[in-house]
């Protein structure tokens, strides 16, 4: 070997050992081994959580074991079980597995104090999980923050209520136990976030529909409070109406005991149920929260109308095709608003130009998603907090010819950064995808997305609603008067629900 050669081994030694100790980190359970990806170091498959397996099937989460040497964190854990996988990009879970409360984390390879981002994926509380190559965190973190991805139990596992499970607990947390895991996640993060680089008192919680859903549940949840700062709802709607554990003709009990009946379990012990076979646990599972009093006290949207929501700084929005997740048809237009519909549906056919079935489509989808989140924006504004509303319009260059809209969750490819691979992107997609991701990265930093020479996207102050239109051209634009009426029918509609559902 040559002189030359020699230092040239010695050099690419001294930095492989250098990146090594870079990605190795040590937190409250032991070490971790991760790798730098880019201008990113990445952690994959941390267990925020005991496995909640045979008798902590149905339980809350527990704290994680502690382990000795180092652990692998370069592979992501096994999802939550649930049903076939879809071929979407935001269902490639991988393998299954009831052990699977890990998260992922990204941060800057710099050294630095940076926010914590936590995301919360969808799926209908059913599907997905954080390992998910749309879910991929580098880009996001590139840009100066600590991105964190979780799992948590779903459908059935995640969403259970039955007597005998009461009656072990009777003053406990029952029940929601995906909230109970994403509080979980969230306690990991204000203990370890420092071993990464992160702010444990900057956190902001970002989620798409049933994660977004998720994060206003969480805004009023009295075990999340304080376990972060700012939050990020994405096409979750905000009216819905949950119903209760137990009381009235609808309730998580009573869904519980027809499930163990229909399994030849009718007066089934606790053990029983836990000793069901994963197989039928997962068969036919989707599954909600419910109100419990004490994880989850309010439907999602409820908090804002009752003033109990944490007072962080909020983005909320939707896209301009939601209609893409089905059931947003004029049937469910003149459901929703009834002796409403139709003034409101001349109002649509004379604002959007589009024969009148199109139009009532268009009117169930703001009704059903849209407007309801712009609705909760005006509450949060009203009750003295900061509040920015998006309506997203972009649509990959492949598929702009013939799509209707962005679809529900189609933002996601452009916040992340993540073109799936059966995407074409262009200049203006590429464009978009960067200001997304700016946007919310100084929000959380902030607490304003606004900076970096991007269009001025203004907070909410009064009605009609003030948003940020993202598409092809980005601007600032004000619900008209018909939208306005609709968003104001659909969340009476709402309200009514929400008084009529019996508290636990």
């Amino acid at each position: 070997m040559t002189r030359f050669a020699g230092l040239a081994a010695a050099l690419l030694a001294t930095t492989a050992q250098a990146q090594a100790q870079q990605t190795r980190v040590t937190i409250d359970t032991g070490a971790l081994q991760g790798a730098r990806a880019g201008d990113t170091l990445v952690f994959k498959g941390i267990p925020y959580a005991a496995p909640p397996v045979g008798p902590m099937r149905w339980r809350p989460p527990a704290r994680p074991a502690a382990w000795t040497g180092t652990r692998d964190a370069t592979r992501y854990g096994t999802a939550c079980p649930q049903g076939p996988e879809h071929k979407e990009p935001w269902a490639q879970v991988g393998t299954m597995s009831e052990d699977c409360l890990f998260l992922n984390v990204w941060r800057p390879a710099r050294a630095g104090r940076y926010p914590v981002m936590v995301f919360i994926h969808g799926g209908g509380f059913t599907y997905g999980a954080a390992g998910v190559p749309l879910y991929d965190g580098s880009s996001l973190a590139a840009r100066g923050a600590v991105i964190v991805t979780i799992n948590y139990r779903l459908g059935r596992l995640g969403f259970f209520a039955h007597p005998a499970l009461t009656r072990e607990s009777p003053d406990g947390r029952l029940g929601n136990y995906a909230i109970m895991d994403q509080v979980a996640a969230l306690e990991w993060v204000r203990r370890n976030a420092a071993a990464f680089g992160g702010d444990a008192g900057n956190v902001t919680v970002f989620g798409e529909s049933a994660g977004a859903g998720s994060v206003q549940i969480l805004m009023d949840s009295p075990v999340a409070k304080g376990l972060f700062h700012k939050a990020i709802s994405g096409s979750g709607s905000g009216s819905s109406a949950l119903f209760p554990i137990r009381g009235g003709a609808l309730n998580a009990e009573a869904v519980g005991q027809l499930w163990a009946a229909s399994l030849g379990l009718k007066d089934a012990t606790a053990e029983q149920l836990r000793a069901v076979p994963l197989a039928d646990v997962v068969k036919n599972g989707r599954a909600f929260p419910f109100i419990d009093g004490k994880v989850v006290v309010h439907s999602p949207g409820e908090p804002f109308y009752a003033r109990t929501q944490m007072p962080v700084p909020l983005i909320i929005g939707g896209n301009s095709n939601e209609s893409s997740l089905g059931g947003m048809t004029e049937a469910a237009a003149k459901a929703l608003f009834g002796a409403d519909f139709q003034p409101l549906l001349d109002g649509y056919v004379a604002m959007t130009g589009k024969p009148a079935p199109a139009a009532a489509v268009d009117l169930a989808e703001d009704g059903g998603f849209v407007l309801p989140s712009f609705a909760l924006a005006d509450q949060h504004a009203a009750a003295g907090h900061k509040a920015f509303v998006y309506y997203f319009d972009q649509v990959p260059v492949d598929q702009r010819a013939t799509a209707a809209g962005t679809d529900h969750g189609g933002e996601i490819e452009y916040v992340f950064g993540t073109r799936p691979a059966e995407h074409r992107w262009d200049a203006r997609d590429i464009a978009v995808s960067k200001l997304m991701g700016d946007y919310w990265v100084r929000f959380a930093k902030t607490g304003d997305p606004n900076g970096g020479g991007a269009p001025r996207w203004p907070q909410v102050t009064t009605v009609p609603t003030s948003y940020l239109a993202v598409g092809a051209t980005t601007t600032v634009k004000r619900l008209e008067p018909v939208q306005e009426r609709a968003k104001a029918a659909a969340m009476a509609d709402a309200r009514r629900k929400w008084a009529g559902t019996p508290r636990p």
